[in-house]
């Protein structure tokens, strides 16, 4: 962006620019043709919610059911995308950066960002914290999830010293090496209401907060120590992020609670707003290894941001011609139900080393130990307890929630290759990324009880998963043309496929186009969540 200066100092250097953008962006569904893969009865047919009761192990194929009108009913989504022709996102977005230099030694920046969006069919299946009557959730959505007009970030960066300096405000700040995966990247939550995640820029999707961060360098060695405190003064329901049951349209299908609860109101326990153990702390130190090499050591103490854990729930009091009878709860319905963000420890590394020609290739490579991330349970699982510390004995029933050690580590090598009779003049830039997790120590009890996602019953955890993504990019015309493609794949069975045009058009136009098809044959492994939301994507964004 160009963006616009006032004013210069003694040396003309710029003391104030403004600069941002306005941009328009919208989609539609459109059954592609990768599910044919698995299932040739699904290659470009038309996808709705589906839901079918399951009795025990099987589904009863002969009763379909709708999760959204009967939420206690044991609905088991399968396919939950929309019509063709059905908005996938309507989003307009205004964005403007302003740079302030008042003096030598303090910069003052600020980022506004204001969103005005339109409800979508698919918000039907959202599923906001209280229960809402299906005709009400759209609303919800657009008024909680869509619509945004926000001071998105606002810091002062103090230059004190050669080697120190500080940046404090309303920020985002980037550890990690291997973009897609964000193994490392933990600081800031994200947003992926809106739209799928690795679609966009986690520039956009992540949300700020206010952090202190200094910064001290040690030119002799050649390294850096990176110091982050966050106070916890933003909302509390910022500092997490966003669940993805919160919207419909790139949310989670309903979830498949086989139990007969109706859950009333979802109590999402954020972290308190500026209390000593809501606080958050880190630290990184970076340093070069040679001339073609850097690492990191990286350990923060934070929240689980994601997703949110159900630690216990009350039982709805008995009720008689609108009178509550003291001592008796009906065990069919769930008045609330409670969901943690527990703490958690992150530790880490990142390497990074360039390989020159003839390979002429840039390793990176990113790893992070949590050591005590926490796992929630089925949720009919036999292992919930009376809490009889709660005022009302018997109404509270708390879950047997496990922490387990959680190992992950992530690949990355990138190559500029010239393939002439493609592109003459421009390089292709290759990408192949690859991600390993491990969860040791897994019993059998607990690889069929322990879940990914809460509600989600079948999707149990592993002791070993993996994913690989490869991109490839270039560009025409001096830039006028850039084509992009990523392929992913999510063990054993589920990703998707990319493609994308970006057309630069004068000095402040930018159009994209995209394309995306999903795949995999069982909705409840990887990606297959979202199988059924293959998508045409346009975005046009004016630049100033």
């Amino acid at each position: 962006m160009a963006g616009i200066s006032f004013g210069q100092d003694e040396d003309g250097e710029q003391t104030f620019q403004v600069m941002g953008y306005i941009q328009a962006q919208s989609g539609v569904f459109v059954p592609l043709g990768l599910d044919g893969i698995f299932d040739s009865d699904r290659a470009f047919q038309d996808h709705s919610m589906t839901a079918w009761e399951k009795r025990g192990d099987n589904f009863a194929y002969d009763s379909p059911c709708d999760p959204a009108v009967n939420p206690t009913a044991s609905c088991v989504p399968v396919d939950h995308g929309g019509r063709a022709g059905d908005p996938s996102m309507f989003r307009t977005t205004l964005q403007i950066e302003a740079d302030w230099a008042p003096l030598e030694w303090l910069n003052v920046h600020a980022v506004f960002r204001g969103v005005r969006a339109l409800a979508l069919a698919q918000d039907y299946w959202a599923q906001p914290p209280r229960y809402y009557d299906v005709d009400d959730r759209s609303q919800w959505v657009l008024d909680n999830r869509y619509n945004e007009f926000d001071l998105r970030e606002f810091y002062l960066d103090i230059y004190s010293a050669d080697w120190l300096s500080f940046r404090i405000g309303r920020q985002q700040v980037t550890w990690g090496e291997t973009g897609q995966y964000r193994l490392l990247d933990v600081i800031n939550p994200v947003d992926n209401s809106w739209h799928f995640g690795p679609l966009e820029s986690f520039r956009d999707t992540r949300i700020p907060l206010w952090i202190a961060k200094a910064l001290v360098e040690f030119p002799s060695i050649e390294h850096s120590l990176e110091l982050v405190w966050v106070p916890g003064i933003d909302r509390p329901e910022d500092s997490v992020t966003v669940p993805l049951t919160f919207a419909g349209a790139w949310g989670l299908p309903p979830s498949n609670t086989p139990s007969p609860y109706r859950i009333e109101y979802k109590n999402f326990m954020y972290p308190s707003r500026g209390m000593p153990e809501s606080m958050r702390g880190g630290f990184r130190w970076k340093g070069n290894i040679g001339s073609r090499s850097t690492y990191s050591l990286v350990y923060y103490y934070t929240h689980q941001l994601s997703p949110p854990v159900p630690v216990y729930y009350d039982l709805k009091a008995c009720e008689v011609e609108g009178q509550v009878i003291d001592g008796c709860f009906d065990s069919n319905n769930m008045e609330t139900l409670y969901l943690d963000f527990p703490r958690q420890h992150i530790l880490g590394f990142t390497a990074d080393v360039t390989f020159d020609n003839p390979i002429g290739v840039v390793a990176k490579i990113e790893a992070a130990w949590e050591p005590d991330r926490t796992f929630p349970r089925i949720s009919n699982t036999p292992y919930s307890t009376i809490d009889e510390s709660h005022s009302v004995p018997g109404q509270r029933y708390r879950f047997n929630v496990v922490q387990k050690d959680a190992i992950s580590y992530a690949v990355v090598l990138m190559r500029p290759t010239m393939i002439r009779w493609l592109n003459p003049t421009q390089n292709f830039l290759f990408v192949l990324q690859w991600m390993h997790t491990i969860i040791p120590d897994i019993d059998h009890i607990e690889a069929a009880d322990l879940i990914n996602i809460p509600g989600f019953n079948e999707y149990t955890i592993k002791t070993h998963s993996w994913k690989i993504i490869a991109a490839l990019r270039t560009s025409y015309f001096h830039g006028f043309l850039a084509p992009k493609v990523v392929m992913a794949y999510v063990h054993p069975e589920s990703g998707f496929v990319t493609g994308s045009i970006n057309l630069r058009i004068f000095s402040h136009w930018r159009v994209q186009l995209a394309v995306t098809d999903f795949f995999g044959s069982d909705p409840y492994k990887g990606v297959g969540l979202f199988r059924d939301k293959d998508e045409i994507n346009l975005r046009i964004r004016y630049q100033f």
